[in-house]
Formats: structure tokens, C-alpha cells, sequence
């Protein structure tokens, strides 16, 4: 059959198809007669638009919505209530076995939904944050090339040096942009060297910008720098989403860096604050000296860590009534974190009146090479200070039965450094000691909640880096503490970004401390927990970010004209809204008005000069 029969033949039958419905319409005056219409001059929002991340409401659109955006059809005709979405995703969520893949499908909602997202994120804080962050974001990062599913933030190579700012140029949203989170993955959590597949912890730690602090995604901007990677797994891994080379190290790498940070002030603005995260503790401590004064930057690992773990000082203190300066205290671990938080407690003791030898005689590390001590041959410059005039011991139990700490710190990765002889003895010295484990994930904690528990026969104060689930002892339900930096850096980043802060003075994580210190109340205090619940963690980063505004202000540090007194208006107000919007433009009823003038007159005058 030619295509011209073909053709004749279709036109036949849509025209006895016609007729037939016409004869049938008027046989039977109950059906719905179609109106006729004119549609080619209908103005049609792009789908893409509709249904990208942003807007998209899923069954959440209403009826009008669907059919005056022109999506109706496109999805079943129920419409689901807030209620009714989160059901289902909550019912999406739980129906997966493993953690990954829940991250999966977390990954999936974002990309398509991201109001939805976010929603379900803060309305179950504290089952989802586990999942996005501490613990499954490691394992996640990982088998990162295997869950990739596209755009999730700028990957810089260190083959584009000289393009930097063309590159960050590209997201789509860069007008908006006003925060960044970098990382060159080459110390995730305590997973080591994970290369680009680091992109997911600077991912997860922007999510948390919005689900607790309520920064609009918008102006967020995660960043990966692909200097290469030191692991050989990840050169021999099919699914590996990097460069196949070894780090760039020394002065190439620091200049590398250098361009990254000129870039980003050069595309953004010098406004912008950039989070460092997950940098290799020698490097971390380099930038953050190194740009001090040139940038509105921090870093998590470091800066963010000494604030959780020096409120957990201060919580202990309200726990003992005793103060700081006479706890002696243990720093097991030498990296950022401990660093940091053994930096940060001398500031606080030095703020207190105390000299810098006062604030640091009870202060002890111990690291892979044993208790610090002024012998050691190379100490790094920052440590100094701390190194004690003592026989060097190279076994952890001998330095606690020696100087019989009341607080001992873990940030080493080396499960089960905190032996029960440890514990024991300890508990043995002290009424209420306190026990920290920081390493994430759980599986690197120096001790276990329950280890804790049992070998203190439930006097210890303990807290982990990851959750622990309560611990029943001697009739008691005893509640781990988690140290989790989420108390932290999403309400400092909150006060910063809304004064638009030109630096982040140390001052700012003292008083993130103390803020957080002071949120658990005496009654759960005295009941051994002394850091917030996580599901509080939106009540504590919006409590943390107005006393940091407010602190800028009044401290010079504030770009944005705005009164200490409207700060909590002003976050309020521009804050990322969970709620959907109406997706249609407001209407609204005009009285009838006069006609216009005829035309019938002013068309005879034309006829007439003619």
C-alpha cells in the first residue's frame, strides 16, 4: 500500500469515526459535548520548568494547577496532602534493607523534588541525618562512582588551571550563589584518600545548611577539587568518577588552591563564605592560616569540631560544678579535630584570666608515637605549647594511671583504644569522668556507649562523633551524647551568610560553644546527656545563628546594614520556606469599568479627510 492510500485511508476512517460520534451525541444528550476551542495561541510555562527540582509538587499540584500549567494527565488525578507525601516517602524510605541504599533513594528525591525533599529531611531529622551524614555518608563515599546519578556540584580538576572562574561560572544558579563547600577528598571521615568520590560530603554538608539552618539551596555550592588521589583501589575501580593520577603536591598544589579561592571571590563575590571540609590535617591547618585574613572561610574538620567539642567541656563542667582549668584532660589523636579542640579550650581558659602556661599544664596528647612530651625530635608548631617535661610512655593505659585524667578525648580512628583498664581506672579516680569517642563512623570509635557504661558501672559522661543507641543499666536508661558537628557549622554559617560577614573570628566558635552548652536543659544535664537531642537541631543551628549575627554586628564584622534587634526578623523572613507555595499567580476582581468610546465616529472623521 502506497503512503498516499495510507494517508487517504486514515482520513476515511477519522471521518466516519467523526460522524459516528456526532450521531451517538445526539441520541444520547447526557454525554459531555466537546467545546470547541482554540489552543494555538496558548502561552505554556516549558514542562521542563514545571516539573524541574524546584517546582515540582508532584501530587501535591492542585486540579487548576495541572490544568492551567498544562500538566493534567501527566500523573493520576489524586492529590495528596503534605501529610499524605511525606507518608509515602517515609514508606519508600524504610522499605530498603541497607543504609546505602537508602541513601540512594535520598538521592534520587533530591534530584527530582527538592522542597519535598528537604521537608522530609527536617520533619525526621533523626532518622534521615545518619543516613546523609555521619555514619552512611562515608560508606556511601566509598562506591560514590556507583551511586552517581548527575549534577550535583562543580568538579575542578587540576587540569583547569587558568579556567577556574569559567568553570564556576557554569552552574546555573551562579548568580545566587553565596556559600561553598570544598573538599579535595583526601581525609573523609576516617576512610583516608577518597579522591572525587569526596563530592558527597560536601553534597551532605550543604543539605544541612537547609534542612536545619533553612539557607535556601540556592545560594549553596558544593565543590570538588580533583587534584588526583593516593589510593590505588580507586586507579584500578571501573566506577572511580576522578582523575586516574597521583595528588599534586607542594607549591602546585598550594597555587592550585590559591587560583580556586581568587576564582571563587572573582565569580561571587568577596561575600562569600567557603567551608572547608575534609582536607588532610597539615593542609587544613596551611589554608586556614594561610587565607585568615583574605577570606570569610573556615574550617569544619577543625574549627567546627573545636565548638561541639569544647561545649562538651563546658557540659561536663555544669555536670561536676568543677571548672575547666581544673579538669586534667587527654587528647588521644594529634589530627585537626583534636587540634582544634585543645586550641580552641586554651583560648577559652586564656579568656578566663588564665596564662598560657595555666591554661595548658593539665593538658595532655597522646598519638601513635605515645604521650607528647618535649623530647620528641619534631613536633608540629601548634602542639608545642601542650608537650609536657615527662618520661615518654608509649602505652596509653601507663598515661592514665599516671596522671589520672577526669576527661579523655578520642579522635584517632583506632577502635577499641579505650581499653575497660582505661575505663576502669578512671571511673576509678573520678565521680563522673567523662569519655569522649569523636572517630567517625561508629565502627572507629575508641569505645562503645555500652563499654562506656559498663566498665564506669554507669558513671561515665559519654559521648561519640556517630549515634549510639541508649544503653539500659542497673535499671537505668542511659542516653550517649552525640558530638555531632551538625550542632555546629549550619548555625554559624546562618549568622555569617545573613549579616554577610567579611571574616569569621575565633570569637564566633567560643560563642558557638557556649550557645550549645547552654541548650540542654539542668534537668538533662544532671541525667548525664550533655549535648542536644539531633531531632533539636534546627532549634539549636537557628539559636547559634542569631547570637553569631548579632556578635558580627556589633563587632564590625557585618557588610549587610542591619540592626542586632531585626536580626531574627531578617532570618526568619528570608528563610527557606518547607511549605509549597501556590504554583499559579495571584488574581484578583476589578470593578466593571466604563466602556471605551465608539469607534464608529472616529472612523467616519477618517473617511472624511480621505
Amino acid at each position: 500500500m502506497s503512503f498516499f492510500r495510507v494517508l487517504n485511508f486514515g482520513i476515511t476512517r477519522r471521518t466516519s469515526i467523526s460522524n459516528t460520534h456526532q450521531s451517538n451525541c445526539e441520541c444520547s444528550p447526557n454525554l459531555i459535548k466537546i467545546r470547541p476551542s482554540s489552543s494555538h495561541d496558548i502561552i505554556r510555562v516549558p514542562i521542563e520548568v514545571v516539573l524541574s527540582d524546584k517546582f515540582n509538587k508532584s501530587l501535591a499540584f492542585t486540579l487548576e494547577e495541572r490544568q492551567r500549567l498544562c500538566i493534567h494527565g501527566l500523573m493520576p488525578a489524586c492529590v495528596r496532602t503534605y501529610d499524605e507525601q511525606m507518608l509515602a516517602i517515609e514508606t519508600n524510605f524504610h522499605s530498603f534493607e541497607s543504609n546505602v541504599a537508602r541513601y540512594r533513594y535520598l538521592r534520587a528525591l533530591r534530584q527530582g523534588y527538592e522542597r519535598m525533599y528537604f521537608q522530609f529531611v527536617s520533619k525526621n531529622v533523626n532518622v534521615v541525618l545518619p543516613i546523609i551524614y555521619t555514619p552512611t555518608v562515608g560508606l556511601a563515599c566509598t562506591v560514590y562512582g556507583m551511586l552517581y546519578r548527575g549534577m550535583t556540584g562543580i568538579h575542578i580538576t587540576k587540569h583547569d588551571r587558568g579556567h577556574m572562574k569559567q568553570i564556576l561560572g557554569n552552574w546555573p544558579l551562579a548568580r545566587e550563589v553565596k556559600a561553598i563547600c570544598v573538599t579535595d577528598g583526601q581525609r573523609i571521615l576516617g576512610l583516608g584518600d577518597l579522591g572525587a568520590n569526596g563530592m558527597g560530603i560536601a553534597v551532605g554538608k550543604m543539605e544541612l545548611y537547609t534542612a536545619l539552618a533553612g539557607i535556601p539551596p540556592r545560594m549553596c555550592l558544593p565543590v570538588c577539587l580533583d587534584v588526583g588521589t593516593n589510593n590505588k583501589s580507586l586507579h584500578e575501580d571501573p566506577l572511580y568518577i576522578g582523575l586516574r593520577d597521583e595528588r599534586l603536591q607542594g607549591d602546585e598544589y598550594v597555587g592550585f588552591v590559591d587560583e580556586f579561592m581568587e576564582a571563587v571571590v572573582a565569580t561571587f563575590g568577596s561575600q562569600t563564605l567557603i567551608h572547608f571540609e575534609d582536607f588532610a590535617t597539615p593542609n587544613a591547618f596551611m589554608f586556614l592560616d594561610r587565607y585568615q585574613q583574605c577570606y570569610c572561610h573556615f574550617n569544619d574538620d577543625i574549627q567546627g569540631t573545636a565548638a561541639v567539642g569544647l561545649a562538651g567541656l563546658l557540659g561536663i563542667q555544669r555536670i561536676t560544678k568543677k571548672p575547666l582549668e581544673e579538669h586534667v584532660i587527654i587528647f588521644a589523636g594529634a589530627g585537626s579535630a583534636a587540634t582544634g579542640i585543645a586550641s580552641l579550650l586554651k583560648i577559652e581558659l586564656m579568656s578566663r584570666g588564665l596564662s598560657e602556661a595555666d591554661a595548658t599544664k593539665n593538658i595532655y596528647f597522646y598519638d601513635q608515637d605515645g604521650a607528647l612530651t618535649t623530647s620528641r625530635k619534631s613536633i608540629p608548631e601548634l602542639l608545642c605549647v601542650f608537650a609536657k617535661n615527662m618520661k615518654e610512655t608509649k602505652s596509653l593505659e601507663e598515661l592514665v594511671e599516671q596522671i589520672k585524667p577526669s576527661i579523655i578525648m578520642g579522635a584517632t580512628s583506632a577502635p577499641g583504644l579505650f581499653s575497660e583498664k582505661i575505663i576502669r581506672t578512671m571511673a576509678a579516680n573520678h565521680e563522673r569522668p567523662g569519655i569522649f569517642a569523636f572517630s567517625n563512623p561508629t565502627s572507629k570509635s575508641e569505645c562503645t556507649a555500652e563499654q562506656a557504661y559498663k566498665f564506669s558501672d554507669g558513671k561515665a559522661i559519654y559521648s561519640a562523633g556517630s549515634p549510639f543507641p541508649p544503653v539500659e543499666f542497673n535499671g537505668k536508661r542511659l542516653t550517649p551524647g552525640q558530638a555531632n558537628n551538625c550542632f555546629a557549622f549550619p548555625g554559624m554559617v546562618l549568622g555569617t551568610m545573613t549579616v554577610l560577614a567579611t571574616r569569621m573570628p575565633d570569637e564566633i566558635f567560643l560563642l558557638c560553644a557556649h550557645e550549645l552548652a547552654k541548650f540542654p536543659s539542668n534537668e538533662v544535664i544532671q541525667g548525664g546527656r550533655i549535648y542536644p537531642l539531633v531531632k533539636e537541631a534546627n532549634k539549636v543551628a537557628y539559636k547559634i545563628g542569631v547570637a553569631a549575627a548579632k556578635y558580627l554586628i556589633e563587632n564590625g564584622y557585618a557588610k549587610r546594614t542591619l540592626e542586632p534587634d531585626d536580626v531574627e526578623a531578617y532570618i526568619k523572613k528570608h528563610g527557606y520556606k518547607l511549605k509549597y507555595g501556590r504554583s499559579l499567580p495571584e488574581t484578583w476582581a476589578y470593578p466593571k469599568m466604563k466602556p471605551n468610546p465608539s469607534t464608529a465616529g472616529h472612523e467616519k472623521k477618517q473617511q472624511t479627510k480621505k
